[in-house]
Formats: structure tokens, C-alpha cells, sequence
């Protein structure tokens, strides 16, 4: 894909190019937004990687916030992260380049930042979202940066995680690999199965919260193939990795495709579940009583 098919958003990367080299750093669109602009989708969000000093991504902010109609949602400067909001829905996430160490399998990250793009992009969950293009002020720049073979991984259609561990680092990413599967029309790679095994042996799904878990789920219910995805996530297991005795039988996967929005897929997700299971289930993903109430259960 061309520069000029990401036209609403060229001017703002040239912004973020330009500004991040006033600031003494170098700015990347890092991502989902380089994996749909190489698989000629336009992207919903735009992520983008501030290699540099921590604090220029406040500078980044600033410039940006500048333009009309943008508006800041969050800005942690002391971690080096942010959220902006674009007068058509665009989101953009700026975040310094970190790496991530976790200290145990399902453990939060200590996240260290100020490092190099290359050690940024090794951190991430897929060889598809670990590739970026530098800003200029030109805008994007012509040649990718594509240390793990993303780019081969698109043409073939396939998720690949970066390392054996991937999962038992941080569970979620079986989440996402549902989520982007479905969505894409991509499948895992031979290694996902061996990677989930080692995840679940490690204990990584039994440590990780609650909240972590529904609000994977809930993001999983979210998207628009939210049938096929659940159905992915059936066919690996995880449900009963999460719950045991918990199964999502396909015709109640494919169903999902008919809720009008997620507390409507969560109530059909639930529905055909035996009330002890059920009570397991809210237990384990920390049902507040007003999600409760949302998703169906009895009173």
C-alpha cells in the first residue's frame, strides 16, 4: 500500500515525524497499522514507537494535540505513553520503545524504555505486528523494518508467535490470536499448539486475574467475527483451561454472529451453561453484580 491510501492520517505522521526529531528521538508506526497497510486494509488505529528520550513523547503529544480537532485521552509521561482521539474516531497510541521482562509465567511485564527499535519489536506477540516503517517528515518511509520475517508470515496468512514462550508470558495473546485469525482470515502456525501446551504446563492461565481474563473475553465478544473467533478458542481448549468442564459447542459459537453487541454475545455465550458452572465461571472472571445482571444471570 501507498502513503497516500493512509491520506487522512498522512499530514499527522509527518507532524510526528518531524516533531520527534526536534525532540532528539526517531518516531515509528509500528503495529497493526503496518500490518493492514501491507495487506492493503486501512487501518483503524495507528500505533506509533518514540525511539528516544522517554520525555519526548510528551513533545510528540503536544504537536499532535495541536491540530484541530485532536484531543489528548491519556498522557503518562513518566512511562512514556499516550492516548490521542482524532475528530473522526481515529486513535492514536504513542508509547516509548520498551522491552518487557516477566518475572514469572502470567506475571505483568517490568518494562524497561529507551531501547532500540529492534528490542521493541521483539517484545511484541506476532512476527505480523513486529515490523515498522520510520516517519520523516516526508511521512512513512520507504523501506520496512522487519527483523522476523512478518511480512513473509502475511503473504502465507499466518499468526506466528516470536518465541516458544510467548503464551506463558502473557496468556491474553491466545486471545488475540482468536481475535486476529478470524478477523483476517489467518491461521496459526505449527508452533502455536507446542507454545499453548508449555503456556497451560506453566501455570501462566491458573495466575493471570480475573479481570485480565474477561476483559480479553470481552474484547474477543467485541469484534464483528466474534463467532469464528470463539470458535477458534473452542477448538484450542481454552475454556476449559480457564473453567474445567467449561466447552463452547460450535453451534453456540456460530451464534454468537447474531448478538447485537457484547453483552448480548455474553448472554448467549452463557446461556445453555448448567447454573453450578455458571457460578464458576463468574467466579473465575470476576463477574462485578452489575455484569451479572448484564449477562443474564438469574436474580
Amino acid at each position: 500500500m501507498s502513503e497516500g491510501e493512509l491520506r487522512p492520517a498522512a499530514p499527522l505522521l509527518c507532524t510526528i515525524g518531524r516533531m520527534a526529531r526536534t525532540a532528539g528521538a526517531s518516531a515509528y508506526l509500528v503495529g497493526g497499522a503496518v500490518r493492514d497497510l501491507l495487506l492493503v486494509r486501512q487501518p483503524i488505529d495507528v500505533d506509533i514507537a518514540v525511539e528516544g528520550p522517554v520525555l519526548s513523547v510528551a513533545v510528540v503529544v503536544s504537536a499532535l494535540a495541536a491540530e484541530t480537532g485532536w484531543g489528548v485521552e491519556a498522557l503518562h509521561e513518566r512511562f512514556g505513553t499516550a492516548r490521542l482521539r482524532g475528530p473522526d474516531g481515529t486513535r492514536i497510541d504513542v508509547a516509548a520503545t520498551r522491552e518487557e521482562e516477566y518475572p514469572h509465567p502470567g506475571a505483568l511485564p517490568v518494562v524497561k524504555t529507551g531501547v532500540p527499535i529492534l528490542q521493541d519489536l521483539g517484545r511484541r506477540d506476532f512476527t505480523v505486528h513486529a515490523m515498522a516503517f520510520r516517519l520523516s517528515d516526508a511521512g512513512i518511509g520507504p523501506s520496512l523494518i522487519d527483523p522476523f520475517l512478518g511480512e513473509n508470515d502475511l503473504r502465507l496468512r499466518r499468526l506466528r508467535l516470536l518465541h516458544d514462550g510467548s503464551l506463558a508470558d502473557d496468556p491474553t495473546r491466545v486471545f488475540r490470536a482468536a481475535r486476529y485469525a478470524a478477523r483476517l482470515g489467518f491461521e496459526t502456525d505449527p508452533g502455536f499448539q507446542e507454545a499453548l501446551r508449555r503456556g497451560v504446563a506453566s501455570g501462566a492461565f491458573e495466575r493471570i486475574s480475573g479481570d485480565r481474563l474477561r476483559r480479553a473475553l470481552q474484547e474477543t465478544l467485541s469484534e464483528e467475527n466474534r463467532g469464528m473467533a470463539v470458535e477458534i478458542l473452542g477448538r484450542l481448549g481454552i475454556f476449559a483451561v480457564l473453567v474445567e468442564g467449561w466447552e463452547v459447542p460450535d453451534a453456540v459459537a456460530r451464534k454468537l454472529s447474531e448478538a447485537r453487541g457484547p453483552e448480548e454475545a455474553w448472554t448467549s455465550l452463557l446461556s445453555s451453561v448448567p447454573p453450578s458452572l455458571r457460578e464458576r465461571i463468574a467466579a473465575r472472571l470476576n463477574f462485578s453484580r452489575a455484569f451479572r445482571r448484564a449477562t443474564g444471570f438469574p436474580r
